[in-house]
């Protein structure tokens, strides 16, 4: 069976804020189903102390772990009442108590003589200091490349475009590693600065580049901004155009959104294994698109309109896969070579 972890997590960014009474049916929809809370803490990689706070409402929820646990309990979200909070919704407290503050120094903005005194106090600091105002930093704009097309993969399938921030969420317990290689992609191919954030109590990294010019960049080349499933998600016309293009951009996507499992199965009394390859997402354009580079490159994917996953079942085309387009995750290698053991 997927494994339910490697299911596509989109905005893994964003967090979600539920009303009382969707908690009380989120949770004892899953306290009916697991019935210890030590259990839901571990299947989540997450603490009991965090559950409880999610529980209580007392801190926001990751978006990727509420879809998840909505998943995992056939669970409909229409059945709960929740809101995405937006980029930066936690900063809108502290940003009211520093206008006030800037406000008693420099005086109303949103007057001339606030204004005039704003950039009097600016201008001086400014001297004192000796700083210069900065402005927007050009970055580099790669042509369309394997590399290029790779990164998109990634974006698609575990990226986020805010406003001001281009960045890549996953498992810091699992895909680590994946996450310092595709820090090094995007630091590679448009020349700017990137952070890793690792948030330890979730269990999550976050590669994060900082940059408005990144952003409209990949936006330009096909990656949408905002809710990727609200915005049309699909492979970017260019990628398909061309063959070694679509193997990047797939080896991409199936480090993020893909997974290697084993299908143990019974005939006759007879115990079988078979490996299984998958890619997941909830956009139906992209899995039309998945359906069909891969038909286009010489295999035979499979997906009914009930599923959300692209599979490769011929245990011939899975090791195509891995020799052909290969991976670029360690876990991703590691299973497989696991798992081909105990098929042979």
């Amino acid at each position: 069976m997927v494994d339910i972890m490697l299911l596509v997590w989109y905005d893994c960014c964003m967090r979600v804020r539920l009303s009382k009474k969707s908690l009380e049916i989120l949770f004892n929809t899953v306290e009916a189903k697991y019935k210890r809370w030590v259990t839901i803490a571990n299947k989540n990689k997450v603490s009991v102390r965090t559950l409880s706070d999610w529980r209580k409402g007392e801190i926001s929820m990751p978006l990727l772990v509420f879809r998840k646990i909505l998943a995992d309990c056939d669970l409909k979200e229409e059945k709960v009442s929740f809101t995405i909070l937006s980029d930066f919704w936690h900063t809108k407290d502290a940003g009211r108590k520093g206008a006030a503050a800037a406000m008693k120094l420099y005086g109303n903005f949103g007057t001339p003589e606030g204004r005039k005194l704003g950039g009097q106090r600016s201008i001086a600091t400014h001297k004192k200091r000796q700083t210069a105002f900065k402005t927007l930093k050009p970055i580099a704009k790669p042509k369309h490349s394997k590399k290029l097309a790779e990164l998109l993969g990634i974006f698609v399938g575990d990226g986020h475009l805010s406003d001001y921030q281009a960045s890549v969420c996953t498992n810091s317990k699992t895909d680590k590693e994946h996450a310092m290689l595709t820090s090094k992609l995007i630091k590679s191919l448009f020349r700017v600065p990137v952070s890793l954030r690792e948030l330890k109590n979730e269990n999550t990294i976050i590669v994060v580049a900082s940059s408005v010019s990144v952003v409209k960049f990949l936006n330009k080349q096909g990656m949408p901004q905002g809710n990727k499933l609200k915005n049309n998600l699909t492979v970017p016309g260019w990628i398909i155009k061309k063959r070694t293009y679509q193997k990047a951009f797939l080896r991409g996507l199936f480090d993020t959104d893909g997974c290697i499992y084993l299908d143990k199965h019974k005939i006759n009394k007879k115990r079988y294994n078979h490996l299984g390859w998958a890619v997941t997402s909830y956009a139906e354009k992209l899995r039309k698109d998945v359906m069909e580079i891969l038909a286009n490159l010489g295999y035979s994917p499979t997906n009914r309109d009930t599923q959300k996953s692209v599979y490769l079942r011929k245990q011939k085309e899975i090791a195509k896969y891995f020799r052909e387009i290969g991976t670029n995750n360690s876990k991703h290698l590691t299973r497989y070579r696991k798992f081909i053991k105990l098929t042979q």
